[in-house]
């Protein structure tokens, strides 16, 4: 007899147009959870019969979190914290802090993620470190370094530290920069 898997629901703020780091860890997640679950991903929830709901932003997500934890007081509801939650967000928003309370666990990506919770959130935040596939090394030339910045151009993402190395080290042949992302907030583009 072939046995039904549970059903879940990610949701993130940022689906694949988005192309973003919500989206590319809510599509990780979901590719790696596809053989035991059903796997859902939703901009937003909006009613659903899954067994449990895995949301990424505290407060971007707070309306699902919220209608998830009203529709099913005793399901799991897992948040995961984003860069612009810890670094911003949990401290000032309300939203986002209905949400930490009302999840059963917090996830943080680095393991130094959980020191920006409050003191009585940290017990039920668990550090989960995002990995990949091992890659095979390709060759590297000997004639210049590449470095490279990934992120929107935002406050949080501290992009002035990369553009202020790059003006440090302007004359250096042997030294590449590179920025991929696009720039949010228009002063930093300007930069």
């Amino acid at each position: 007899m072939h046995q039904k898997k549970s059903s879940l629901v990610i949701v993130t703020p940022a689906l694949a147009d988005a192309n973003n780091g919500n989206w590319q860890t809510a599509h990780r997640w979901a590719q790696m959870l596809r053989p035991a679950y059903r796997v859902r991903l939703a901009a937003q929830w909006q009613q659903g019969d899954e067994g449990l709901m895995i949301a990424l932003h505290a407060r971007r997500s707070a309306a699902s979190v919220a209608a998830w934890r009203e529709a099913h007081p005793r399901r799991p509801l897992l948040l995961v914290l984003t860069g612009t939650d810890l670094y911003r967000d949990i401290a000032t928003d309300t939203a986002a802090q209905h949400s930490l309370a009302l999840a059963d666990a917090l996830v943080v990506l680095n393991g130094l993620g959980g020191r920006h919770l409050p003191a009585a959130l940290q017990p039920k935040c668990q550090v989960v470190l995002q990995s990949c596939p091992a890659r095979r090394p390709l060759p590297k030339t000997g004639r210049h370094l590449r470095v490279l910045m990934v992120g929107h151009l935002r406050d949080e993402k501290d992009p002035l530290t990369f553009m202020r190395a790059a003006r440090r080290l302007a004359g250096r042949r042997d030294i590449l920069f590179d920025h991929i992302g696009a720039p949010l907030d228009a002063a930093l583009g300007a930069e």
